[in-house]
């Protein structure tokens, strides 16, 4: 399958507003949050396509000197398991180490497996956990796991 990665443009947002109310229902970014958000300092959208959808999932993050944070990552669920979150992840990888980040940080939620395993096959580590961080309409809060991957090792004089 082939992925294409490009930055998001302003008639994305409602499409991917949808896809992140598919991926967190109980806590999804409207198209104003995503245009508000897009809008910080050092922060970007990227947008994957496949052969079957033009907007097939969406990577935001934030790079602010050495530490690049992604803010959200979602991928429409009838394109999961096609390798699109990966692609998303590699080329955010690329986009901050090329803006000097040192690392990635991001957060999951404790009961997202599929997303776990992602990142750990990636080479991201558990640095810490938020507490209920997340909440769920049908249940209790669920723990954050706070996970950083390096992108280079710090050279120091």
């Amino acid at each position: 399958m082939t992925i294409t990665i490009r930055s998001v443009r302003h008639g994305d947002i409602a499409e991917l507003a949808i896809i992140h109310a598919q991926c967190f229902p109980d806590e999804a970014w409207d198209a104003s949050a995503l245009a508000t958000v897009l809008s910080l300092p050092g922060t970007s959208g990227r947008v994957a396509s496949s052969e079957a959808a033009e907007l097939a999932g969406f990577l935001i993050a934030q790079c602010l000197g050495e530490v690049a944070e992604i803010l959200t990552l979602g991928v429409a669920p009838a394109e999961r398991r096609r390798g699109i979150a990966r692609a998303l992840l590699l080329d955010c990888s690329r986009e901050a180490g090329a803006l000097g980040a040192e690392r990635i940080v991001l957060e999951v939620a404790a009961d997202n497996v599929a997303g776990s395993a992602l990142y750990q096959s990636l080479g991201f580590t558990r640095q810490g956990t938020r507490h209920g961080y997340y909440r769920r309409a049908a249940g209790p809060p669920v723990d954050a796991w706070r996970l950083s991957l390096l992108l280079r090792p710090r050279i120091t004089p």
